[in-house]
């Protein structure tokens, strides 16, 4: 249950110890299993139910504010990607160097419409490719770096 529904380390396990504590039990037993899980299944109901009220409520807060407010929104995307992308050059700008080259290129081909063979809008390709692309490469350049004894990356 805890893979499938994630946030293993900051809710669900949590979830499990109190429960443990709260019915005295010790891990590893059976009762301790038993209980734990339960802990595991309610901190999954209360976060679906929690997140059920928050977008019926978040949809109807977005439907209260004005067109300009609900477009800047638009801009939250961006903004992350950017940030990541900041993150990325800080940590290791050659893997970060990469990853703008890949995605510059991708944006380049799908403007100059070498892109249009593909169905649909292939924006899809830009970000495949993109994320993709640098996975590879930068573990490529990271082995290399190993094997060299080059530090820098």
């Amino acid at each position: 249950m805890s893979f499938l529904s994630g946030n293993i380390g900051n809710l669900r396990l949590p979830a499990s110890v109190a429960a443990l504590q709260a019915a005295g039990e010790k891990p590893g037993t059976e009762k301790g299993s038993i209980i734990a899980t339960i802990g595991i299944a309610i901190s999954i109901i209360v976060n679906v139910l929690m997140l059920t009220v928050g977008v019926i409520l978040g949809s109807s807060i977005l439907g209260a504010l004005p067109e300009s407010v609900v477009l800047a929104l638009n801009n939250i995307l961006p903004a992350l990607f950017g940030a990541m992308l900041a993150q990325q050059f800080v940590a290791n700008p050659k893997i970060g160097s990469i990853a703008v080259v890949l995605a510059g290129g991708m944006f380049a081909l799908y403007r100059l419409g070498f892109l249009s063979f593909l169905p649909g809008t292939p924006t899809y390709a830009i970000i495949i490719v993109s994320v993709f692309g640098t996975i590879l490469i930068g573990r490529k350049v990271t082995k290399t770096a190993a094997l060299t004894g080059d530090d820098e990356t």
